[in-house]
């Protein structure tokens, strides 16, 4: 169990644990240049196999290292589309990377973002946006982000027409990321431009960049998860309801299930659920699991609960018990149950399903009520 921490104390942890760990100076010193970077053949989210001949612009060359799931590269998603189009004119050819090997990142590091970093979802991510520039995928073996030394997202470099480094840092303000004017890359371009700059480095604030080496600790955290209690205790309708109207500020999630449910849909729910608790318990969400069935038939409910790994607050009772839980139910279907609903902080309605969940789904919602709450 996480210990209760007050909705903003918790949010200043987060904020000073990301601030501790992840601002940090690029290595590169100003005699770097781009014929440094190994050779490489890279894919593009536009089918395209992209060669290091393909990054050059003709008055300089701009490279910036960008992630889904990063909060702060996020932040700067539009202001890198809108200042591109006066780019293109300028004649500095922008290439934007994604660098990190996905399968590295743990699940609790998703719980900002409606997508991962895998090919797939980047290409996904750049047909929702309307990128306008070429987004290459380096995870796999990450020829251009060893290179460059990159270690955070999102992380920008500059280099003249003749490939010589003058900018590596930050995009700019993470706190500001709308003031495009003084933005330190767009300030660095404009110098550029101008021909009057001289070499400059800045520290970057973002997300740390996965790499191979990193699924070690992803496996001990996948152990961990393995080795967690989960608890099945009995509630009755004093106990449940006060869950269900309780004044909070944090968003809950309810699931509804006997065990004589469709076992492969059960199997599949609990599975969605614990995958997504996995992502976004930390950030206060609360689970809640409600098996209608008798007591001697707790333990094979328990079985099943500890098959998914769902170390949420697991529930038995009654169907008396759960009368106020019936209007968390849609209309449709003509079995009782499963069924599950996500509510906001203040009581209202988002998500919810009768049968099968759909795992994407679920995920956006839990976003939408974090977000809001």
């Amino acid at each position: 169990m996480y210990p209760k921490i007050e909705n903003k104390r918790r949010k200043s942890i987060l904020i000073l644990t990301i601030i501790i760990t992840f601002f940090q100076s690029h290595a590169l010193d100003e005699n770097f240049s781009i014929d440094k970077i190994e050779p490489f053949k890279i894919k593009g989210v536009d089918g395209k196999i992209y060669e290091k001949k393909d990054i050059f612009g003709d008055m300089g060359t701009a490279l910036i290292f960008f992630s889904n799931h990063c909060k702060v590269s996020q932040q700067f998603q539009q202001y890198i589309i809108s200042r591109n189009k006066i780019w293109l004119k300028q004649g500095i050819k922008l290439s934007v990377i994604s660098p990190n090997y996905e399968k590295a990142i743990l699940p609790d590091e998703l719980a900002f973002t409606d997508a991962g970093d895998s090919f797939e979802e980047m290409k996904t991510r750049a047909v929702a946006e309307n990128y306008n520039f070429p987004y290459l995928y380096d995870g796999e073996n990450q020829i251009i982000t060893k290179s460059l030394s990159v270690k955070i997202t999102p992380s920008a470099f500059l280099f003249n027409k003749f490939g010589k480094l003058t900018y590596c840092g930050r995009l700019g303000n993470h706190e500001k990321p709308q003031d495009y004017k003084n933005s330190e890359f767009s300030k660095a371009i404009r110098n550029l431009l101008l021909e009057n700059y001289s070499y400059t480095r800045t520290k970057v604030y973002g997300t740390s960049v996965k790499f191979k080496k990193d699924l070690n600790l992803v496996e001990k955290v996948r152990k961990r998860y393995a080795q967690e209690t989960v608890n099945l205790n009995y509630g009755d309708s004093r106990k449940l309801n006060f869950f269900l109207k309780q004044d909070t500020s944090y968003p809950r999630f309810f699931y509804i299930w006997t065990i004589y449910d469709n076992q492969m849909q059960t199997r599949e729910n609990l599975i969605s659920i614990s995958t997504n608790y996995k992502i976004f318990r930390k950030r206060g969400l609360k689970v809640y699991t409600i098996c209608i069935c008798e007591e001697k038939e707790k333990e094979k409910a328990l079985e099943i609960l500890k098959r998914a790994q769902l170390s949420t607050l697991n529930f038995i009772t009654s169907a008396n018990e759960i009368s106020e839980f019936s209007k968390l139910r849609a209309s449709e279907g003509f079995k009782t149950t499963p069924f599950c609903k996500v509510l906001y902080g203040n009581g209202k309605f988002d998500y919810g399903s009768n049968g099968l969940i759909d795992r994407k789904s679920l995920k956006n919602s839990f976003l939408r009520v974090l977000n809001k709450d």
